[in-house]
């Protein structure tokens, strides 16, 4: 039979397991398999660094549930993905960083770029592997999609040394795999689910908690239903909003603080108890309350704060179990002190910023500008923030109207990531509006990428 070089492989397993998009800084080793992806009229998002391209990569992930790539080039090209892929990492998010590296026939030897690449990698991967035979290519790739997506989603890394690209292999001796499927989408143990409803059904002030769990399995219209059914007030992460509509009667997270700390039965869906919600603990939080917690990750239900109820599954599918079972255990919150005491702390907050919203301050405050900007933006505009003041307060001031339209830093804190963010969400989103809201410190981070 024919043969066929590596890199032309990397491509057709790419394009089997469906990737229409790869962001690259193009260099050695790689060049070979860029330069085939575009020849082949496929998507190449050509970036200025390469953690740039890391970023775009799993935002590109984010946003369409599905694997971003990232190809970077040996050795330092490779190191500078880390960063990207640590908060991938952090924020659960899928990603296949592919990086060139050095020949394996001078490994030891000094060769230009030679560095642990596969070590330095591992501490922040779901799982790495080195191409050890262009036969092998297919399968690891496939093997990897897999990995990205199984469970709690992460990055991924595959080592591919320069041999491997630019040798070939004769195609009888090559293993073509299926590609991989859709991941699974777990259901919840119907007694926990029935046993949780139960928890809630006896909460005086009860609170649901939107994370970007939520997002990413698109379970916004289990979420709307049940909020609907139930009257249970609500409040999201940062990259929860959109998930509900910002103007929904249940929405309560202007009163943050005091939802938190009096709320005496918590649902957390597709959230963790982490620093960005202070760990459970007194005294953001009550010192104690009964916690509903679903997670797509066993080992997440009661980490920080112990579980009344912790229900595994696929947020999407269990939040559909919970609303068919509202039959069997109904819940309807109404109007009640709790949530009375909550809108009036939201409308307290919104007019104690209003000073800063329509300053005429010569010099001009972030509440300020946000607001302006918040009044041209159409309800479809995707929101980028980056940056530590500019997250916070754009969280306040900027509404977000549609689930998965805010995208920032999440639990990494990484500044930078605006710009590559912006770059994917226009890449998955050619029709809408993105807007990047950075301060100058932030934006200098990968500011260059803006002509990309």
């Amino acid at each position: 039979m024919a043969e066929i070089s590596g890199a032309q492989l990397v491509i057709d397993s790419l394009r089997r397991e469906g990737v229409d998009t790869i962001y690259v800084l193009p260099g050695d080793p790689v060049g070979d398999i860029v330069n085939g992806w575009a020849d082949a009229g496929h998507k190449a998002i050509a970036v200025r660094h390469e953690q740039a391209a890391c970023m775009a990569a799993q935002a590109h992930s984010y946003l369409t549930r599905s694997v971003g790539v990232c190809i970077a080039a040996s050795g330092v090209g490779q190191t500078n993905t880390l960063t990207g892929i640590a908060n991938a990492y952090a924020n659960c998010w899928p990603l296949l960083v592919i990086g060139g590296s050095s020949e394996l026939r001078r490994s030891n030897m000094g060769d230009f770029q030679e560095l642990p690449q596969v070590a330095m990698t591992a501490p922040v991967c779901k799982w790495t592997a080195t191409v050890d035979s262009i036969a092998r290519i297919p399968t690891l790739i496939n093997i990897a999609m897999k990995q990205a997506m199984s469970g709690r989603p992460g990055p991924v890394y595959i080592d591919l040394p320069a041999e491997m690209i630019s040798g070939s292999e004769d195609e009888a001796n090559i293993i073509i795999p299926q590609p991989a499927p859709e991941p699974a989408r777990p259901l919840a143990d119907p007694n926990e689910v029935r046993k949780a409803l139960e928890v809630l059904a006896e909460a005086e002030r009860p609170l649901l908690i939107v994370g970007k769990g939520a997002a990413w399995s698109w379970a916004e219209n289990e979420l709307l239903e049940f909020v609907d059914q139930t009257q249970i007030p609500f409040l999201t992460s940062p990259m929860g909003m959109g998930m509900l509509p910002p103007e929904h009667p249940m929405n309560v997270s202007a009163a943050r603080t005091q939802a938190l700390q009096g709320a005496d039965t918590i649902l957390m869906v597709g959230a963790r108890f982490n620093w960005l919600f202070h760990f459970g603990q007194p005294p953001r939080f009550a010192a104690a309350f009964k916690l509903v917690q679903i997670d797509i990750e066993g080992t997440e239900i009661g980490t920080n704060v112990p579980a009344t109820v912790g229900l595994v599954g696929d947020a999407k599918m269990v939040l559909g179990q919970m609303v068919s079972a509202l039959n069997d255990v109904p819940i309807s919150y109404g109007e009640s002190a709790w949530l009375t005491g909550l809108k009036t702390k939201c409308e307290e907050n919104a007019e104690s910023i209003e000073p800063m919203l329509n300053s005429d301050a010569p010099d001009i405050g972030y509440y300020r500008i946000l607001k302006e900007i918040r009044d041209y933006l159409p309800k479809d505009a995707i929101v980028v923030a980056d940056g530590a003041s500019t997250m916070d307060i754009s969280r306040q001031v900027v509404p977000v109207w549609h689930p998965r339209h805010r995208l920032d830093a999440g639990v990494a804190g990484c500044v930078g990531t605006g710009v590559p963010f912006a770059i994917a969400s226009q890449v998955v989103h050619p029709d809408k509006p993105v807007i990047c809201l950075q301060g100058d410190w932030a934006f200098g981070f990968n500011g260059m990428d803006i002509e990309t």
